[in-house]
């Protein structure tokens, strides 16, 4: 009886397993944990190369690990790829030619080929894959597209600056890890850039990369600078847009979105977050799976914001406008 079936899909819990436990890594396991608490999928495994990190988790759950994600492709509906990004390509490619359902943090990988060859591999063999662009999840940011959406708040300039005073270990030059703030000017604009132009502070490390960048994004009728990278002190995550007459600013540490019409302010407000944004994000990926859907960041989407960054480095590289086309 098809009706059956279909309340069997509903009341189904994926069997999810975890790939990388590190610092981020924590708090895809805290999320998992809550969503298998909540009953809305089953957490059975976490894989990581770290037998100490394992070890850990062994004291505090019940959940089985190994080093090893073979252990699990016969028993897991879909992995939550919390892996360094340059492994993310060889590991998502596995799963899916497993035919598994993937969720990936962000990048999903680290050139616009390998992405766009995933996110085509998950349409051939029709399996969920979901890219972790966390700021679609975000109320401020859901608020702000409501409210840009307005004709005399639809801008023509936007500064957004992305920066902080903690370099991460992995190897990614500032573009690569601050993505956040092309992807939600995609999300909110929802157009494809024409050109890119891009400046950088390159650093000595092993192997070299940009520890801070200015990038200039131009879009049909928007042109937009975005600072992103680190910096001595402090963090921002604010982005600034300019329409005729109006001003909007939109502070994300503090959950606030300024409206400003010829120099004066009119209207301020602070948007609630109800749930964590990476729970609803994993939340998602669960219903995705049930109901065979598609992510609200799927797999083309994902690799549109890699070659944005990937086009960026171009550009600092040869010092010179690169076409999006």
């Amino acid at each position: 009886n098809y009706n059956i079936l279909i309340e069997l899909i509903m009341i189904m819990k994926p069997k999810i397993v975890q790939i990388g436990v590190g610092k981020f890594g924590l708090n895809h396991f805290k999320t998992l944990m809550k969503l298998d608490e909540k009953k809305i999928i089953d957490f059975i495994g976490i894989v990581d190369k770290d037998i100490d990190i394992l070890s850990k988790i062994k004291k505090c759950s019940n959940i089985s690990t190994s080093t090893d994600v073979k252990d699990f492709l016969n028993v897991a509906d879909g992995f939550d790829v919390v892996t360094p990004p340059q492994l993310h390509y060889d590991m998502v490619k596995k799963l899916l030619n497993s035919n598994k359902h993937v969720f990936v943090e962000k990048p999903l990988s680290l050139n616009f080929k390998d992405s766009y060859k995933l996110a085509c591999l998950s349409k051939k063999n029709k399996q969920t894959l979901q890219v972790g662009h966390i700021f679609r999840y975000n109320s401020t940011i859901t608020e702000l597209k409501k409210i840009l959406e307005r004709k005399p708040n639809r801008p023509t300039y936007v500064k957004a600056n992305f920066l902080q005073d903690r370099i991460p270990r992995h190897n990614n030059g500032a573009i690569f890890v601050y993505m956040h703030g092309f992807d939600i000017l995609d999300y909110l604009f929802n157009l494809e850039p024409k050109k890119i132009f891009a400046m950088a502070n390159i650093k000595k490390f092993s192997p070299m990369r940009e520890i801070n960048s200015t990038i200039n994004i131009q879009y049909r009728n928007i042109n937009a600078f975005l600072n992103v990278g680190w910096i001595p002190t402090g963090v921002q995550r604010r982005l600034d847009f300019f329409s005729d007459k109006r001003h909007l600013i939109c502070d994300l540490l503090t959950n606030q979105i300024s409206i400003y019409e010829n120099g004066k302010l009119l209207k301020k407000l602070t948007v609630i977050q109800k749930d964590e944004p990476l729970f609803l994000e994993l939340k998602d990926f669960s219903k995705c799976i049930k109901e065979n859907s598609t992510p609200k960041v799927d797999g083309f989407i994902g690799s549109k914001i890699v070659k944005i960054c990937e086009l960026a480095t171009k550009s600092i590289s040869q010092n010179t406008i690169v076409d999006f086309n």
